[in-house]
């Protein structure tokens, strides 16, 4: 076995999956090309020092190369090796030359010099007390961290995560990882449950150990909340998830205990909610009382809903008249009601008479593209829930709250069924219940799919009557004529709508193709072919919606089919099996706080840089580094879920038997309610059928309807 040391100039390729790459490094020969199990060389800066163990070989294609099969070091192995690292220690004035002179002194022996006797270098022109002082301040920090590595390494983890782990716990990090490995699942981005369990079972902790069962719990509970919604977990539900997880649940209760003696968790009866969890919704529950108790105005308030509506130039229904003078009432109001039930128009009737009244009015939506529909139908500035309450990561979140509220008389938010508890909190956090007269009027229909993340709240509010709501249920005559209202008003009341060919209408088409793979063809031809003959622009108002991500008529296959057949030849970046390609519809699948680009939104790949991705996201160029790619997914297709809060002129719906327990009649009915002009449905009968007869399913563990009737306490 040979050693190849140098700086890593570039990783070339690596894969994922297998752990093999290429990468070239400059060494004491010059720059050569090092393979083998190098992946985690692409968690490291380019310039950083390495050290590898193998063997060179003559490739037939590529040539010399140096083949890795032992070692990846920290640490210099060789003279040479000890050259290059003083070299680029970042030391001042230590460079090639003065390097070389370190080591033709001190030869092998200078691994000893540096970490016991520092003072000798001073031996070496040119070096005071000063630099070697330096010298060896980064020989120790570069010891240190070689220990380190080389225990997360043998234990697993990445060169990246040895780093944070390092930078996070200073000094004291290998003791963590030893004695608190369920620390790092906690506290370092990027370490789960199950890699902190894998480095414990490594490091000979017992399977039933109770700092392993507590882990357990936790993670549980995160992966409710994260992965269905859940803001809490029966006991029984609790048991069966830690079981899967490989852990034993005899001592179960003990952990729950603890858990609860940690301030970890909540435990009620046989309930057990996350700590954070079951704090909002005591705060949500709280709040929504305080507002809820404000008096009423004392005022017939018919003659203004009027005003407002000759000035409008609209007629409202009497539900609709109901919901603009509740809007107008101080405290909270709910206005729920599904599409054609006129909701945006009373909006601009309530609006209207809050304007009159001189009130100073926030509204937003929780997504950019739910807020911009809000501001083309009201014509008034509007914008998403994080950015109203001007959200700010490095400086602890939320900095509108309770000690800095909004300036507004009124807040009105819409598509509030994509809410979800940790946004509720924030909001009613932030308002002024103070302030006399103020208004909080959440609108949306409580019908659709709940929010991405924990709770429901809109559909909590409702099913609590603890809150002034008013519910829309008259479809009007525009709304009425619509195919695609027609067919969701069908699927809302538990039937298959019919597909144009039978009725006559030109916006709805359900297309039966019992065989997957004739479904996924269908799709792919109406997509590429039909809709463009009919003036649809594929980039710009096709949307292809489905139920998974997984499977032959998921999100991610049926993005590998549209992206080759819609843009087979463009450039682009890998990440992993997928390939981001210039020209390509990408959707953000995370917050980034950063940049103001969230979970949902969508944009288009329209250059590559130096590595990097140029994305438009709504007029907005925006640099996205390959790092960030795991944030990206193609968005030619994307889950019905994901589709929340927007409209698209032409849907395209994957609903198959195959899609198995995802066929709910809530979700058929969100899906539907996306499109505006056009929506063809590709699938089969029996799937539809289904969909339609699969009412709920959907509903998530929360006590807020408990905590509001009983006026925001937790019951015990």
């Amino acid at each position: 076995m040979e050693w190849l040391e140098g700086q890593l100039l570039r990783v070339l390729w690596a894969s994922e999956r297998t752990g093999y790459a290429v990468a070239r490094i400059a060494g004491s020969e010059g720059e050569v090309v090092a393979v083998g199990t190098l992946a985690s060389l692409a968690d490291q800066d380019e310039g950083a020092f390495v050290s590898l163990q193998g063997d060179w070989e003559t490739h037939p294609v590529h040539g010399r190369q140096f083949r890795v099969s032992g070692l990846l070091e920290a640490t210099p192995q060789t003279l040479a090796g000890l050259t290059l690292w003083l070299a680029s220690s970042g030391v001042k004035g230590i460079g090639p030359v003065t390097a070389g002179r370190i080591v033709d002194t001190f030869g092998h022996d200078l691994t000893r010099v540096l970490s016991q006797e520092p003072g000798r270098l001073t031996e070496i022109a040119g070096i005071g007390p000063g630099r070697a002082t330096a010298i060896h301040t980064a020989w120790r920090s570069n010891e240190e961290g070689r220990a380190l590595t080389v225990l997360l390494r043998g234990l697993g983890l990445s060169q990246r995560l040895a780093d944070k782990i390092r930078e996070r716990y200073g000094d004291r990090a290998a003791h963590v990882v030893q004695s608190e490995p369920f620390r790092l699942a906690d506290e370092i981005a990027g370490i789960g449950f199950r890699t902190a369990d894998a480095l414990a079972r490594n490091l000979g902790l017992a399977e039933d150990d109770p700092a392993r069962v507590r882990a357990a719990v936790g993670h549980a509970l995160d992966q409710a909340a994260d992965n269905d919604g859940h803001c809490f977990l029966t006991v029984d539900e609790l048991r069966s998830r830690v079981r899967s997880l490989g852990v034993p649940v005899l001592s179960l209760a003990a952990a729950i205990d603890a858990s609860e003696g940690a301030g970890r968790a909540v435990a009620d009866g046989p309930r057990v909610w996350s700590a954070e969890l079951a704090r909002l919704e005591d705060q949500v529950s709280r709040d929504l009382a305080a507002l809820v108790a404000v008096p009423p105005l004392e005022e017939d308030l018919a003659d203004e809903v009027a005003d407002a509506e000759r000035y409008e130039g609209v007629q409202l229904d009497v539900d609709q008249a109901r919901a603009v003078a509740a809007a107008l009432e101080p405290g909270v109001t709910v206005i729920t009601g599904g599409p054609g039930t006129g909701k945006t128009t009373l909006l601009r009737v309530a609006l209207r008479a809050l304007k009159e009244r001189g009130a100073e009015v926030l509204l937003a939506s929780p997504t950019g593209r739910a807020a911009r529909r809000l501001e083309e139908a009201t014509k008034l500035p509007a914008t998403t829930v994080h950015r109203m309450l001007e959200y700010n990561p490095g400086q602890g979140g939320f900095q509108r709250c309770l000690s800095n509220p909004l300036e507004a008389d009124a807040v009105v938010v819409d598509e509030v069924s994509m809410v979800d508890l940790p946004l509720m909190s924030a909001l009613l956090d932030a308002c002024p219940v103070s302030r006399a007269g103020f208004r909080l009027v959440l609108v949306g229909d409580a019908d659709q799919l709940p929010s991405v993340g924990p709770g429901q709240v809109l559909r909590d509010l409702v099913r609590s009557r603890q809150v002034r709501t008013v519910r829309l249920q008259q479809v009007h005559r525009q709304a009425a004529d619509s195919g695609i209202l027609t067919a969701a008003a069908a699927i809302h009341g538990g039937r298959v709508p019919a597909s144009g060919e039978r009725t006559g209408a030109r916006d709805v088409f359900l297309l039966d193709r019992e065989r997957k793979e004739d479904a996924v063809d269908t799709l792919v031809k109406v997509v590429s072919e039909r809709l463009p003959a009919n003036g649809f622009r594929v980039l710009k108002d096709v949307q292809v919606l489905t139920p998974t991500r997984r499977g032959p008529l998921g999100a991610i296959a049926l993005n590998q089919r549209l992206q080759e057949r819609l843009n087979p030849d463009g450039m682009g970046l890998k990440r992993g099996d997928r390939e981001f390609r210039v020209g390509d519809r990408v959707l953000c699948t995370r917050n980034r706080y950063d940049v103001e680009v969230f979970n949902g939104d969508v944009g288009q790949i329209m250059g590559l840089h130096a590595g990097s991705l140029e994305i438009d996201f709504e007029g907005r160029l925006l640099k996205w580094e390959r790092d960030d790619l795991g944030l990206l997914d193609l968005a030619y297709a994307m889950t019905v879920h994901k589709s929340q809060g927007s409209e698209y002129p032409a849907v395209v719906l994957a609903l198959h038997t195959s899609h198995s327990i995802m066929l709910r009649r809530n979700l058929f009915y969100t899906a539907a309610t996306r499109a505006q002009r056009f929506l063809c449905v590709v699938g089969s009968a029996r799937g539809w059928a289904r969909a339609v007869q699969e009412h709920g399913g959907d509903e998530r563990n929360t006590g807020l309807v408990e905590r509001l009737i009983v006026g925001g306490r937790r019951t015990d």
